[in-house]
């Protein structure tokens, strides 16, 4: 008896797959500019055509790729045991987490803070462009959990979290980036990455509440 035809939702799964491996594999080696449907159609081995039937287009499948680098960071972050730990632990936890993430996954990483401009974001359709927001506010949602927490403990001062958020994972990013392409005649990589927590901890030193002096010690 012939084989049984594999149901259709299985089929559409599998093209689906067999489409976003061929992207990932280019946007690695090519990156987004040097990449094109027709390049992923070809790898893939369908039609130009029949990749539009699962993406809308180039930035959609682009940034699909970022979502799923960005899932596999956001697992990654989410392990750190935050409640059971001192803030300055989970922060220096994160920042660990987030540098060896961009040295073991170093294209996801450039593709996610690099190359992802508003311009792609905008053009992808509404389940892309609302997965991979929802995944930025998470990995933040981590930080600006700690600076209210700290606000509550009145260990810094009033502040927004999520700029405060924003300023922290801005500035590990730069630096990090810059670690991965800039001149590195002056600092290593390793040298690079090291600042990434003295910078982020210069920032943090600066909400800090001021401790008050003893009322009763000496000023001399």
């Amino acid at each position: 008896m012939p084989a049984a035809a594999e149901p259709k939702p299985l089929r559409l799964r599998e093209r689906r797959l067999q489409v976003l491996d061929a992207a990932r594999s280019l946007f690695f080696k090519k990156g987004y500019r040097g990449t094109t449907i027709q390049q992923i159609a070809a790898r893939a081995g369908y039609s130009k055509r029949t990749v539009y039937l699962d993406y809308d287009n180039k930035d959609d499948l682009f940034m699909a790729l970022c979502a799923e680098g960005a899932e596999l960071l956001l697992l990654q972050l989410q392990q750190v045991p935050g409640d059971q730990l001192a803030i300055e632990d989970g922060i220096n936890q994160y920042l660990d987490i987030f540098v060896r993430f961009s040295r073991d996954n170093p294209q996801y990483f450039h593709m996610i803070f690099s190359e992802a401009t508003p311009d792609i974001v905008d053009n992808c359709s509404d389940p892309v462009r609302n997965r991979i927001a929802g995944l930025e506010r998470a990995c933040l949602g981590i930080i600006v959990a700690w600076t209210e927490r700290a606000m509550r403990e009145r260990y810094i001062r009033t502040v927004d979290p999520w700029e405060t958020a924003g300023i922290f994972v801005g500035t590990a990013t730069g630096i990090i980036l810059l670690s991965m392409g800039g001149s590195q005649t002056i600092f290593s990589r390793e040298a690079l990455e090291g600042l990434v927590k003295k910078a982020i901890w210069t920032f943090w030193q600066g909400l800090r509440v001021p401790t008050e002096p003893n009322p009763g010690g000496s000023n001399a």
